[in-house]
C-alpha cells in the first residue's frame, strides 16, 4: 500500500482513496492509466461508510467518532466526542 500524490492512497489492485480540499473523499478504481470508475462523497457519507465497516457496526457513536477523525481530530478527541 502506498501513497500517490496525484491519486492518493493506494489500497490495493488499483484502488484509490483520496481526502479532497473541501472534506469529500474520491475513490478512484484504476487500470493502468485509466481511470475505470469514479466516486465522491461528501464528508458525512464518508464517516457513515467508515463507521458502518467498523467491528461496533454504525450508530451515534461510531458515527461521531468517525467523522472526529476525518474532520482532523485525534483518537482521544473523538472518544471524547462519542461520550457527547
Amino acid at each position: 500500500m502506498a501513497d500517490t500524490p496525484d491519486l492518493g492512497f493506494h489500497a490495493k489492485e488499483g484502488w484509490y482513496f483520496k481526502r479532497l480540499e473541501d472534506g469529500q473523499v474520491e475513490v478512484k478504481h484504476m487500470s493502468g492509466k485509466f481511470t475505470v470508475c469514479r466516486a465522491v462523497f461528501d464528508k458525512d457519507t464518508w464517516a457513515s461508510i467508515v463507521a458502518s465497516v467498523s467491528s461496533l457496526g454504525e450508530d451515534g457513536s461510531t458515527f461521531r467518532r468517525a467523522e472526529a477523525l476525518h474532520g482532523g481530530f485525534g483518537l482521544s478527541e473523538a472518544m471524547e466526542v462519542s461520550d457527547a
